[in-house]
């Protein structure tokens, strides 16, 4: 191991000697106050400092903020120093726009290549993940997809399930559509009755097009609908309830890589409920708020409850995941185990795509620190306290609409940063200064309406050259070798290294997520789907096993019938409804996981006898939403289409008024 000192406290850090051209070879320990610090390293090997995300940053650009007026470039600076850079691609989150912003980052076009953060809401064709460099980072692994589009979702988990049936029970029987028409046929059309199922585009979200059909007619219906795929999935007549209502749970999870797998779920999720009091009778399928817990449905109706104070964890019709499992606390139920099974279908459902995610990293070559990734999985609790996978989201919604959300979401999106480990570099888009310099003097409200600003008025550039900026000659700027995309793979040996280096220093980089794999202990239960998912033979999990537990797994002693009977109870919620009725194998095994599991249930947002939250996302001060003239001319196009579109809208609904008035006095 080698040490670095840092000048301005004088600490001592270690960081990982595991270097290749693929890695951004330093794994540093940060003191999160000391953010402008510049890192004195050994000559021989160029360090990087990572950035650390904090929610508190964004008190630091707003509006009229005592700490905007006292300090406003306190985190912004190191961000404009390293001309930091990101760009969106299919999204325009505002959430992430403000946490990137108030770190000084530069938002550029999509099509500018130089930043160091994509963040998408679809994944990049092969050519831009061959172009992507050991730098940068992008919030996608390629073809994972796989488990976020619902048919895929349902053929992967399939595939293990006949592989291995006690460990892959966590999901409803499901059909796809027109695939399955025969299967269909013969199964459950000859039947007196159909049963209800729920019906859902394969490639929808937020609760589009779902609805549940009762009837051959509705089956024949959609089976003639068009050749877009469709899930047809067994309803779940039996939901736990609490209220009288149903409700479904929304897990944050976090990948930084696959294989190896490395995966963290945070420590606070969101409990969506219907609005009316659930009812099991054929003639109220029709009616949504009984029977769907999504948000973006149940948040039309006239009956839903928003919630309007973080503290207040329980109130409304969407909860944190510390109030529901308080609530289940009370009622005598083991929501430590609760919480087990709901890592253990996480883990299952991540491992039923591995070899296709590594596949396509291989064959793009990406680097073990470029890809990470935030999951939404949608978990339903049955009568017997049995979990089951709805679906994966492949974007979550960072949509910010009550107190909680904004607090818990800018958490989520801050700790998934840190995990992804962005490198301060300089040399690699430093034209992009200039013209986030010139862009600077626009100053362009966030509100909805079309600026008056053209981007005409922008002044023009000071200086095209990369060698004549000023910035460029700041000391403390360090070039990058080997800025060309290296050719051959790196060799897996120390692409493990590199992951478990990551590893070793999460401590202070994972913030409320927790690492459910790997573990010590229950790394065993999933041998066998490991072994199976290694087409290649490379052993990647077990080597990374090796390096962080300094134990070889393969000495384990549990023969795999034992393993298959703890798999059984995990599966069996009614037969194994607490830990005490677990076998002793069991026990040992999920001792490490068990006790992690306070985590989820601790109350997180106390008020204090304060306010302390905001009701929503704050307003960042124009100054800080720094943009190249590029994307400045974007935004003004798409806020002239927005307005347009509004504008069209409603003359259109106007029209339509005016057309029902003669019919009505016809009618009169």
């Amino acid at each position: 191991m080698s040490q670095v000192i840092s000048p301005s406290n004088g600490k001592l850090a270690e960081f990982s000697q595991c270097s290749s051209i693929y890695m951004d070879q330093e794994l540093l320990l940060e003191d999160e106050n000391s953010d402008t610090e510049t890192v004195i390293a050994e000559k021989k090997r160029p360090k990087y400092k990572y950035m650390k995300f904090l929610p508190s940053a964004l008190k630091h650009v707003t509006f009229n903020h005592r700490f905007s007026i006292q300090n406003p470039a306190r985190y912004t600076d190191p961000g404009v120093k390293f001309n930091m850079c990101f760009k969106m691609v299919k999204s325009d989150s505002r959430l992430i726009k403000s946490v990137l912003f108030s770190y000084g980052f530069l938002h550029c076009s999509r099509k500018n290549p130089n930043v160091n953060v994509i963040w998408s809401n679809t994944h990049m064709p092969g050519h831009v993940l061959r172009s992507l460099l050991p730098w940068q980072r992008l919030n996608h692994f390629p073809r994972s997809v796989s488990i976020t589009k619902k048919d895929l979702l349902h053929q992967n988990l399939c595939l293990l399930q006949k592989y291995f049936p006690d460990y892959y029970d966590f999901f409803p029987e499901s059909y796809i559509l027109p695939d399955d028409n025969a299967i269909i046929e013969k199964k459950l059309l000859h039947k007196n009755s159909f049963p209800p199922m729920i019906s859902k585009p394969a490639a929808s979200s937020r609760g589009r097009g779902i609805t549940i059909i009762t009837t051959t007619e509705e089956f024949r219906a959609i089976e003639a609908g068009g050749k877009n795929k469709v899930l047809l999935s067994r309803y779940l007549k039996d939901p736990y309830l609490v209220n009288d209502r149903k409700f479904d749970i929304r897990l944050y999870v976090a990948v930084t890589s696959f294989q190896p797998l490395v995966c963290y779920m945070f420590d606070e999720g969101l409990t969506r409920f219907a609005v009316e009091e659930y009812v099991c009778d054929d003639g109220t399928f029709s009616e949504s708020y009984k029977h769907l817990t999504n948000y973006s449905l149940n948040k039309n109706s006239k009956d839903f409850i928003k919630n309007t104070d973080a503290s207040e964890e329980n109130v409304g019709h969407k909860w944190t995941l510390g109030a529901i499992l308080r609530e289940l606390k009370n009622q005598k139920i083991d929501t430590k185990l609760l919480m087990v099974r709901m890592e253990d279908i996480v883990i299952k459902t991540l491992l039923s795509i591995q070899s296709q995610v590594s596949a396509a990293v291989r064959s793009t070559g990406l680097g073990p620190n470029v890809c990470f990734e935030l999951f939404g999985f949608d978990i339903l609790i049955d009568r017997d306290l049995k979990p089951w996978l709805l679906e994966v989201n492949l974007s979550p919604s960072l949509a910010c609409d009550a107190p909680l959300d904004a607090i818990l979401k800018t958490k989520v999106v801050c700790d998934t940063l840190n995990l992804a480990m962005i490198p301060y570099v300089a040399s690699k888009n430093i034209l992009n200064t200039n013209s986030g310099d010139d862009e600077n003097a626009l100053e362009i409200p966030e509100t909805d309406a079309v600026s008056s600003t053209s981007v005409s008025s922008v002044p023009p550039s000071r200086s095209t050259s990369p060698t004549s900026s000023a910035s460029s000659r700041q000391k403390g700027y360090r070039k990058i070798p080997n800025a060309e995309r290296p050719v051959n793979p790196l060799p897996i040996s120390l692409r493990v290294k590199t992951i478990a280096g990551r590893i070793k220093f999460e401590k202070n980089r994972k913030g409320n997520f927790i690492r459910i794999f790997p573990r010590k202990d229950t790394y065993h239960l999933y041998k066998p789907i490991l072994d199976e998912q290694d087409h290649r033979c490379e052993r990647q999990d077990d080597a990374l096993y090796k390096l962080l537990f300094q134990e070889n797994p393969d000495e384990f002693e549990m023969d795999h019938d034992a393993i298959q009977g703890i798999h059984k109870e995990l599966s069996d919620c009614r037969a194994y409804p607490a830990t005490e009725c677990l076998s002793e194998n069991a026990i040992s095994l999920l001792k490490e996981a068990i006790s992690t599991a306070d985590a989820y249930e601790m109350e997180k947002h106390k008020p204090n006898g304060k306010t302390l939250y905001p009701k929503a996302l704050p307003k960042l001060r124009p100054n800080s939403r720094r943009r190249t003239v590029s994307q400045v001319t974007c935004d003004l196009a798409r806020r002239e289409a927005r307005v347009l579109a509004v504008a069209e809208a409603k003359a259109k609904e106007e029209i339509q008024q005016a057309d029902d008035v003669p019919m009505l006095s016809q009618v009169v």
